[in-house]
Protein backbone atom coordinates (compact mmCIF):
# COMPACT_ATOMS: atom_id res chain seq x y z
CA UNK A 1 0.00 0.00 0.00
CA UNK A 2 3.07 2.69 1.10
CA UNK A 3 5.05 1.35 -2.46
CA UNK A 4 1.97 2.56 -3.94
CA UNK A 5 1.29 5.86 -2.74
CA UNK A 6 5.27 6.57 -3.24
CA UNK A 7 4.98 5.77 -6.69
CA UNK A 8 1.64 7.67 -7.21
CA UNK A 9 3.26 10.73 -5.58
CA UNK A 10 6.39 10.29 -8.15
CA UNK A 11 4.31 9.89 -10.94
CA UNK A 12 2.30 13.08 -9.92
CA UNK A 13 5.16 15.42 -9.32
CA UNK A 14 6.98 14.34 -12.83
CA UNK A 15 4.19 15.58 -14.73
CA UNK A 16 3.55 18.65 -12.26
CA UNK A 17 7.06 19.87 -13.50
CA UNK A 18 7.29 19.10 -16.74
CA UNK A 19 3.67 21.00 -16.84
CA UNK A 20 4.96 23.82 -14.84
CA UNK A 21 8.98 24.54 -16.60
CA UNK A 22 7.53 25.70 -20.11
CA UNK A 23 4.80 28.25 -18.41
CA UNK A 24 8.18 29.51 -16.67
CA UNK A 25 10.45 29.57 -19.60
CA UNK A 26 8.10 30.96 -21.40
CA UNK A 27 6.48 33.74 -18.85
CA UNK A 28 7.12 37.63 -20.10
CA UNK A 29 9.02 39.71 -17.89
CA UNK A 30 9.94 43.36 -17.68
CA UNK A 31 13.34 44.50 -16.56
CA UNK A 32 15.49 47.68 -16.17
CA UNK A 33 18.75 48.29 -18.28
CA UNK A 34 20.32 50.80 -16.70
CA UNK A 35 24.31 51.85 -15.75
CA UNK A 36 25.79 51.02 -12.67
CA UNK A 37 27.16 54.50 -12.55
CA UNK A 38 26.49 57.73 -14.23
CA UNK A 39 28.21 60.70 -14.47
CA UNK A 40 26.75 62.24 -17.46
CA UNK A 41 23.57 62.16 -19.95
CA UNK A 42 22.76 58.68 -19.93
CA UNK A 43 19.43 56.27 -20.72
CA UNK A 44 17.51 53.94 -19.28
CA UNK A 45 15.73 51.04 -21.27
CA UNK A 46 12.92 49.06 -20.10
CA UNK A 47 12.93 45.76 -21.78
CA UNK A 48 10.78 42.83 -22.61
CA UNK A 49 10.64 39.37 -23.45
CA UNK A 50 8.43 36.94 -24.31
CA UNK A 51 5.37 39.41 -24.77
CA UNK A 52 2.05 37.85 -26.18
CA UNK A 53 -0.65 40.10 -28.14
CA UNK A 54 0.54 42.69 -26.25
CA UNK A 55 -1.41 45.88 -27.11
CA UNK A 56 -0.89 48.20 -24.01
CA UNK A 57 0.22 49.06 -20.48
CA UNK A 58 2.24 51.22 -17.94
CA UNK A 59 4.52 51.46 -15.27
CA UNK A 60 6.58 53.59 -13.04
CA UNK A 61 10.34 53.66 -12.76
CA UNK A 62 11.58 55.29 -9.03
CA UNK A 63 14.67 57.09 -9.59
CA UNK A 64 16.74 59.67 -6.89
CA UNK A 65 15.85 63.07 -7.97
CA UNK A 66 18.90 64.42 -5.84
CA UNK A 67 20.97 62.64 -8.49
CA UNK A 68 19.42 62.58 -11.96
CA UNK A 69 16.71 64.00 -14.08
CA UNK A 70 14.59 63.04 -16.79
CA UNK A 71 15.22 65.02 -19.97
CA UNK A 72 12.85 62.67 -22.27
CA UNK A 73 11.11 59.19 -22.84
CA UNK A 74 11.04 57.73 -26.26
CA UNK A 75 9.26 54.76 -27.90
CA UNK A 76 9.75 51.35 -27.47
CA UNK A 77 10.19 48.50 -30.03
CA UNK A 78 9.22 45.11 -30.32
CA UNK A 79 10.64 42.54 -32.99
CA UNK A 80 10.55 45.56 -35.28
CA UNK A 81 7.06 47.21 -34.36
CA UNK A 82 7.42 50.54 -32.84
CA UNK A 83 5.53 51.02 -28.81
CA UNK A 84 4.19 54.23 -29.68
CA UNK A 85 4.50 56.17 -25.87
CA UNK A 86 0.33 57.25 -24.90
CA UNK A 87 1.65 59.84 -22.20
CA UNK A 88 4.39 60.39 -19.47
CA UNK A 89 4.78 62.63 -16.48
CA UNK A 90 7.31 63.03 -13.73
CA UNK A 91 6.00 63.05 -10.50
CA UNK A 92 9.12 63.57 -7.86
CA UNK A 93 10.52 60.96 -7.76
CA UNK A 94 9.22 58.45 -10.31
CA UNK A 95 8.11 58.98 -13.92
CA UNK A 96 4.94 57.55 -15.02
CA UNK A 97 4.69 56.11 -18.58
CA UNK A 98 2.26 54.89 -20.61
CA UNK A 99 2.06 53.19 -23.93
CA UNK A 100 -1.02 51.72 -26.47
CA UNK A 101 0.04 50.07 -29.91
CA UNK A 102 -2.46 51.46 -32.56
CA UNK A 103 -4.83 49.35 -33.99
CA UNK A 104 -5.90 45.60 -32.86
CA UNK A 105 -2.92 43.36 -34.33
CA UNK A 106 -1.45 43.94 -31.46
CA UNK A 107 3.04 42.37 -31.22
CA UNK A 108 4.63 39.41 -29.64
CA UNK A 109 8.05 39.00 -29.24
CA UNK A 110 11.28 40.74 -27.51
CA UNK A 111 12.88 43.91 -27.10
CA UNK A 112 11.78 47.60 -25.18
CA UNK A 113 8.44 49.09 -23.72
CA UNK A 114 10.37 52.28 -23.62
CA UNK A 115 13.91 54.09 -23.58
CA UNK A 116 14.12 56.84 -20.64
CA UNK A 117 16.65 60.00 -20.86
CA UNK A 118 18.38 61.30 -17.93
CA UNK A 119 20.83 63.66 -17.18
CA UNK A 120 23.04 63.20 -13.87
CA UNK A 121 23.01 66.06 -11.28
CA UNK A 122 25.37 64.46 -9.01
CA UNK A 123 27.86 61.74 -10.28
CA UNK A 124 27.46 58.06 -8.55
CA UNK A 125 25.51 55.08 -8.52
CA UNK A 126 22.07 54.67 -10.33
CA UNK A 127 19.66 53.89 -8.36
CA UNK A 128 16.55 52.81 -10.21
CA UNK A 129 13.45 50.83 -9.65
CA UNK A 130 9.86 49.96 -11.45
CA UNK A 131 6.76 49.22 -10.14
CA UNK A 132 2.87 49.05 -11.18
CA UNK A 133 3.88 47.40 -13.64
CA UNK A 134 0.62 46.46 -16.32
CA UNK A 135 -0.04 44.98 -19.71
CA UNK A 136 -2.83 44.63 -21.63
CA UNK A 137 -3.36 42.26 -24.13
CA UNK A 138 -5.34 42.49 -27.95
CA UNK A 139 -8.66 40.80 -25.89
CA UNK A 140 -8.26 43.66 -23.06
CA UNK A 141 -7.47 40.81 -20.58
CA UNK A 142 -3.74 41.38 -18.23
CA UNK A 143 -0.73 40.00 -18.85
CA UNK A 144 1.08 37.99 -15.99
CA UNK A 145 4.61 39.15 -15.92
CA UNK A 146 7.66 39.29 -14.17
CA UNK A 147 8.44 42.88 -13.05
CA UNK A 148 12.47 42.99 -12.75
CA UNK A 149 12.28 39.36 -10.72
CA UNK A 150 9.27 39.94 -9.16
CA UNK A 151 6.84 36.93 -10.27
CA UNK A 152 3.39 39.10 -10.56
CA UNK A 153 -0.22 38.92 -12.03
CA UNK A 154 -2.88 41.83 -12.17
CA UNK A 155 -6.07 40.17 -10.47
CA UNK A 156 -8.57 42.79 -12.13
CA UNK A 157 -9.12 42.40 -15.99
CA UNK A 158 -7.74 45.31 -17.35
CA UNK A 159 -9.72 47.46 -20.34
CA UNK A 160 -7.91 49.23 -22.86
CA UNK A 161 -9.30 52.58 -22.28
CA UNK A 162 -7.21 51.58 -18.65
CA UNK A 163 -4.35 53.51 -20.34
CA UNK A 164 -5.27 56.12 -22.01
CA UNK A 165 -4.55 58.46 -19.36
CA UNK A 166 -2.61 58.25 -15.68
CA UNK A 167 -5.55 59.04 -13.34
CA UNK A 168 -7.71 56.57 -15.22
CA UNK A 169 -5.85 53.24 -13.59
CA UNK A 170 -7.78 51.38 -11.19
CA UNK A 171 -6.68 52.13 -7.39
CA UNK A 172 -7.98 48.62 -6.61
CA UNK A 173 -5.44 46.58 -9.92
CA UNK A 174 -3.48 45.53 -7.25
CA UNK A 175 -0.82 43.04 -7.46
CA UNK A 176 -0.90 39.39 -6.32
CA UNK A 177 1.73 37.09 -5.72
CA UNK A 178 1.62 33.81 -8.00
CA UNK A 179 1.15 30.06 -6.48
CA UNK A 180 4.96 28.76 -5.79
CA UNK A 181 5.77 25.58 -6.85
CA UNK A 182 5.81 24.99 -3.15
CA UNK A 183 2.33 24.98 -2.80
CA UNK A 184 1.69 22.95 -6.30
CA UNK A 185 3.87 20.12 -5.01
CA UNK A 186 2.08 20.18 -1.73
CA UNK A 187 -1.41 20.37 -3.48
CA UNK A 188 -0.25 17.28 -5.72
CA UNK A 189 0.87 15.15 -2.67
CA UNK A 190 -2.52 15.69 -1.22
CA UNK A 191 -4.28 14.45 -4.06
CA UNK A 192 -2.55 11.98 -5.45
CA UNK A 193 -2.30 10.47 -1.60
CA UNK A 194 -6.42 11.16 -1.76
CA UNK A 195 -6.62 8.99 -4.87
CA UNK A 196 -4.53 5.90 -3.90
CA UNK A 197 -6.93 5.91 -0.36
CA UNK A 198 -9.98 6.29 -2.83
CA UNK A 199 -8.84 2.93 -4.68
CA UNK A 200 -7.78 0.99 -1.44
CA UNK A 201 -11.55 1.90 -0.37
Amino acid sequence: MISKIIATIVMVSMVLMLFITPAAAYQTSVSVNAPEMVDSDFIVTIEIENAVDLDSGQFDLYFDPAAVSVTGVDDGNVGGTPIPLDNWAVDEDRIKVLFNLPGIDGVSGSGSLATIRFETLVPGDCAMEISDGLLVDTMAEVIPASWDGVESVVTKTATKTATKTIASIPADATESKTPGFGALFSMSLLAAAYLVFRRGE
